[in-house]
């Protein structure tokens, strides 16, 4: 349902202010020999939304020359339209109107009328009415960026679709719009500082789950290293609105890494340690996430058996920094992964996780030979 919004405020209320105008009792003239402001200062608040402003002009009264009307916010400084308005416009209608957007809560609206000289005109009141955006516009395919490429499966992957999520999420707005999104803020909330995952991981994560697993073979979604939970969280809570046949399965040893290889990886053994897996467990059966399983222990004597149990997989997240935990989540997964299914990599591309990068470039790009869909904000490659 449209929701609409309206002001009505008369010429002789005290928030109609001018500064060359004389008020009379239901009125304020302005005199076509000064310059300046004859109107301001109402400062009215409105929320998102698209408005029209209308003065009305007294049609007894004489109108002539031109002025300039402006709608702005902030004291003047976000200016968010302005026109040239005439007396012919006025004469024929008895008010001057001009659109304007919100595209976030302003709580000064101003809508000014400036006069540099010659403009005579009697304002009887301002109407400002329009409808209010819609609180949470959820995201839907049309707003991924068009891009250059053909659309087509080339080398295992499609580029089309990697550029339209990865162009999308770094030189648009799409960010903003997917932040916005209800369901992408519900998945956010209930992370909340459970996850160190950046705003853009997770826009890309909810993109993959609701516009592109959907496409493939049902299969469940399995996250290594899950840390303090909020990653498998986050996902958990998407899965539950757009797969509905999946679950989630963090596995996580919740107790640090285990021993890492000198020759190349920056952590060290103990690292990322310190979680309350009890206390997380108790919070998911509060906020209700029953397609939700966290497995615990080193990936060499949990993965093989819980994901013979749970197969197949349609997407693979990997979020560890050293080479040996993606060696192992790798060569665990990738017999139970559908055809197509995404593999995501959110380590390799930062400065201490040389490990990380050195399993990808063995693993996936020299081992089995795949090239990447993706490589902003994090790698993403697909099963051939």
């Amino acid at each position: 349902m449209t929701r609409r919004l309206s002001y009505r405020i008369s010429a002789d209320e005290a928030q109609m202010r001018t500064s060359i105008g004389t008020r009379k009792a239901d009125s304020i003239c302005i005199d076509g020999g000064q310059n300046g402001t004859a109107l301001y200062g109402q400062y009215i608040p409105l929320p998102p939304g698209t408005y029209s402003a209308r003065l009305a002009f007294k049609r007894d009264t004489p109108v002539v020359g031109t002025a300039i009307l402006d709608v702005c916010a902030e004291c003047g400084n976000r200016l968010l339209g302005q026109k040239s308005i005439d007396s012919a416009g006025i004469v024929e209608h008895g008010v001057a109107v001009i659109d304007f957007c919100c595209f976030e809560t302003f709580t000064d609206i101003e809508v000014r009328l400036r006069s540099e000289g010659g403009f005579t005109g009697t304002i009887e009141g301002l109407e400002i009415f329009g409808e209010l955006a819609d609180p949470s516009p959820r995201v839907e395919s049309t707003d991924l960026p068009a891009v250059p490429v053909e659309r087509i499966m080339s080398r295992g992957r499609s580029p089309y679709d990697g550029y339209q999520r990865g162009v999308g999420l770094q030189f648009s707005d799409l960010p903003k719009k997917i932040i916005g999104d209800p369901d992408f803020k519900e998945a956010r909330e209930l992370a909340g500082r459970r996850t160190i995952l950046g705003e853009l991981v997770l826009c890309n994560l909810f993109l993959l789950v609701k516009f592109y697993l959907p496409h493939l073979p049902a299969g469940q979604i399995v996250e290594f290293g899950s840390y303090m939970g909020g990653g498998a969280i986050f996902l958990a809570s998407l899965a539950g609105k757009f797969l509905p046949e999946s679950k989630v399965y963090g596995f996580d040893t919740f107790a640090g890494m285990p021993p890492t290889d000198r020759r190349v990886d920056h952590h060290q053994a103990g690292s990322f340690g310190g979680v309350d897996l009890a206390e997380l467990c108790d919070y998911v059966e509060e906020i209700g996430l029953r397609n939700l399983e966290f497995v615990q222990g080193d990936f060499a004597d949990t993965a093989l058996a819980t994901l013979k149990r749970i197969e197949p997989v349609s997407l693979c997240h990997i979020d560890c920094d050293i080479r040996s935990a993606i060696e192992c989540a790798y060569n665990s997964t990738k017999p139970y992964m559908v055809s197509g299914g995404y593999w995501i990599f959110d380590d390799p591309m930062v400065s201490d996780c040389l490990g990380a990068a050195e399993a990808m470039e063995d693993l996936l790009i020299r081992g089995d030979g795949m090239n990447s869909e993706q490589v902003f904000p994090h790698y993403v490659f697909r099963q051939r």
